[in-house]
């Protein structure tokens, strides 16, 4: 009898065991179906908390974008999460009104029920509640200021392509592109428009995205080294933490890089890489410097082998550009010097000559 109820038991035994592990996964199936209104409930309210951060993010980093500041990566992958998590659960919320309005029998509203809990649960669990915690975690929505694009390399309205600049525009050109050429020069007598050749060779380069960075600065006849440093770290957005160290950041920014150097009106030779910070030699990596100049003397002691010098416009060039200048009261005034085109334009060289700037008001 004992052998008989310990082999039933040892029968039964097993099967209650796996009775047990049935009923688990069973119920716990139902409490999609139990929790229907309860799951969506939970949803709404969790994704309307979402919503919420959402826009709070949005109006920090559209403050941020009017501030120039540079948007982080995992700020915008955010964003892009939450889109497509809102998307999914406004579909689910549609399908299940659509389910409310189209309903067909009492046994299919339990199987699309269940399907709608599970996804409403699922959903909020795995999408909406992560997305809400990294929305709190988020912290400065940009790292830094993007640095300012120059107004010079954003437009070109002050440059006349004239016949006789042409050669010189195309020989400097040649010397950009040239990877063995590491300085060019561009010289002349004052206000012959070197500095407008040159900046409109940067915005050329700018467009054919010849260089990481293009940076103008000018030297000027008495050159203050840490205002030429300023200019030249401001364009590349780096800031100077220690200012007896200005020379070794700066380097340390341009080293290996590809940059194009524009200084502008140099007057006597400029020690580079000790002085200012500009790495030459080995350090220099795909960088190139160009510079402008009154006197050839003046570059070659530099070290500039590739230098193009400029003349002064021909007649009918120092005429046009006398005319753009002068703007609307030219046609009137070209009506009284007609029979004296020939003295303005020789007076308008020669004005050219001393860096006089013409401003003619109507």
């Amino acid at each position: 009898m004992c052998d008989v109820a310990g082999s039933i038991g040892s029968v039964v035994s097993p099967v209650l065991e796996v009775g047990k592990w049935l009923v688990v996964p069973i119920s716990h199936q139902f409490k999609y179906l139990f929790n229907y209104n309860t799951n969506f409930k939970n949803l709404e309210k969790e994704v309307k908390k979402l919503k919420n951060t959402k826009e709070e993010v949005h109006d920090q980093v559209d403050a941020a974008e009017r501030n120039l500041g540079k948007i982080k990566q995992n700020v915008k992958d955010w964003q892009n999460d939450v889109e497509k998590a809102i998307t999914k659960v406004e579909q689910l919320i549609q399908e299940k009104a659509d389910n409310q309005r189209y309903s067909k029998g009492l046994c299919c509203n339990f199987i699309i029920h269940y399907k709608h809990s599970k996804k409403a649960f699922k959903l909020k669990r795995d999408n909406v509640d992560p997305l809400l915690q990294q929305g709190k975690e988020l912290g400065p929505v940009s790292s830094r200021t993007n640095p300012l694009l120059e107004i010079w390399l954003r437009s070109s309205e002050d440059y006349l392509a004239f016949e006789s600049r042409n050669s010189t525009m195309k020989n400097v050109w040649d010397a950009l592109i040239d990877e063995n050429v590491f300085m060019t020069g561009v010289y002349g007598m004052g206000g012959i428009g070197k500095t407008t050749l040159v900046q409109e060779l940067g915005r050329k380069a700018k467009m054919d995205q010849l260089f990481e960075d293009i940076v103008f600065a000018e030297v000027s006849e008495s050159p203050d080294i840490k205002k030429i440093q300023t200019a030249i770290a401001d364009n590349l957005g780096l800031k100077f933490e220690n200012e007896s160290e200005r020379a070794k950041a700066l380097y340390s920014r341009m080293e290996g890089k590809n940059i194009l150097l524009i200084l502008d009106n140099i007057w006597e030779p400029l020690e580079f890489d000790k002085t200012i910070g500009i790495p030459c030699e080995t350090d220099r990596g795909r960088n190139k410097l160009l510079f402008t100049a009154r006197n050839l003397d003046v570059l070659e002691r530099m070290g500039s082998t590739n230098n193009f010098g400029m003349d002064i416009l021909n007649e009918e060039e120092a005429w046009t550009l006398f005319a753009k200048m002068a703007g609307n009261c030219v046609i009137e005034f070209s009506f009284v010097c007609f029979l004296n085109q020939h003295i303005l334009i020789l007076f308008f060289n020669y004005l050219m000559c001393f860096d006089v700037n013409i401003k003619i008001s109507n």
